[in-house]
């Protein structure tokens, strides 16, 4: 009975996170397409600035149910700290209210860069949380190589940042904050992946 409670709390949580990230994703899609324009009214550096936020999306909300599930359902960890599942889901929220401003920042490159760092900072606290407070035997490597990899692209971004002058770039040409972005982006979520592979598509 003590499990069931613990899964339908879960899942009530998980549908509001997964309800704040639909509406990130519908978000960014109503703001890169004009209706009155169609798809001949998109911006460059706007669907490039699309494709950052989805391949950002995509590892981030996978991984977050996938640490729920393991950490919470799959297995029965004494290392989880009582009242860690609501701290947990909290600095979760946090994720999906900055997918939510991210979303709405298609069309700015310099304040979607500046969101994006955020995010990674945001997610860099809620690794380390997880790991030390609320992950559980199996997946704390997981957790742990997801602050590592989120801290080395928030110190890629930052670096890019005085390197090319982002502020001024995004003025002058928005384009190439675009480029930047999306490369980063698309290698932060191919290293996710590569990394952390057997933790999102477990075998067993």
């Amino acid at each position: 009975m003590e499990n069931k409670k613990k899964e339908n709390s879960l899942r009530s949580l998980s549908g509001l996170y997964t309800v704040v990230i639909g509406v990130a994703l519908s978000s960014s899609i109503v703001m890169l397409i004009n209706p009155n324009q169609g798809l001949s009214g998109v911006e460059t550096h706007s669907w490039m600035l699309f494709i950052s936020f989805v391949l950002t999306l995509l590892p981030f909300y996978h991984g977050a149910l996938r640490h729920l599930d393991d950490a919470y359902l799959e297995n029965n960890s004494a290392s989880i700290k009582n009242g860690a599942l609501i701290i947990d889901f909290f600095l979760l929220f946090l994720h999906g209210m900055a997918f939510v401003v991210l979303s709405l920042l298609i069309k700015k490159p310099e304040d979607f860069f500046y969101i994006l760092c955020i995010l990674f900072f945001v997610d860099v606290v809620w690794g380390v949380f997880v790991h030390f407070g609320a992950s559980s035997d199996n997946s704390s490597n997981a957790e742990w190589k997801w602050v590592i990899i989120n801290s080395g692209f928030l110190a890629l971004a930052l670096v890019g940042y005085f390197f090319f002058d982002i502020s001024s770039l995004a003025t002058n040409s928005p384009e190439k904050v675009a480029v930047v972005l999306m490369v980063l982006c698309v290698l932060r979520s191919f290293v996710d992946y590569l990394v952390g592979w057997s933790f999102y598509f477990p075998d067993e």
